[in-house]
């Protein structure tokens, strides 16, 4: 038992005596990571950006609450309204918010995807939310289970889009 108190007490006196240098070295580390980490700013920018590109490619296949970039006809609301108008909002949201994250987490690097993660339920709430407003600007007539439906199907997507571990770049090769 003495032995392992003066073990104890030598380890003590060289932390003491080390940690005056080592605090040196360790705020130079932080400082540099802190200089190299993506700033949230930007990455909310690139995260607008492919939502943007990939709202494009998504209105095109399915319009959501009757706005249709290109392309007559109902597309994949067609589809789904045979199942249920409550399906087909909900997967429309689904649809609209996955595709996003999908291809957010395909194009971000690893620590500016880290940065999303982060406040992923933040990040997710926000485009959904945003997106849901503006539809509801062009369209004009989104009722409020309409709404509800379209947001939960979004919500859900993008929280899964977001933590599964698979993603496309397994399977195709982007260089």
């Amino acid at each position: 038992m003495k032995d392992v108190k003066n073990d104890f007490e030598s380890f003590k006196n060289d932390a003491d005596q080390v940690s005056a240098g080592s605090s040196f070295v360790l705020n130079k580390i932080h400082s540099e990571i802190a200089r190299t980490a993506p700033k949230k700013s930007a990455v909310a920018v690139k995260l607008g950006g492919i939502h943007l590109v990939s709202s494009f490619f998504t209105l095109m296949a399915c319009p959501q609450f009757g706005t249709r970039l290109f392309f007559k006809g109902e597309g994949l609301m067609d589809v789904f309204m045979k199942i249920s108008p409550m399906f087909c909002q909900a997967f429309c949201g689904a649809f609209y918010l996955a595709v996003t994250f999908i291809l957010a987490r395909m194009v971000l690097k690893y620590d500016e995807w880290l940065v999303v993660m982060r406040s992923r339920s933040l990040s997710i709430g926000s485009v959904a939310l945003l997106s849901l407003g503006v539809f509801a600007m062009l369209a004009q007539g989104i009722s409020w289970e309409a709404g509800v439906f379209w947001i939960f199907g979004a919500l859900i997507a993008g929280e899964m889009a977001s933590v599964s571990r698979m993603t496309l770049k397994k399977y195709f090769r982007f260089s």
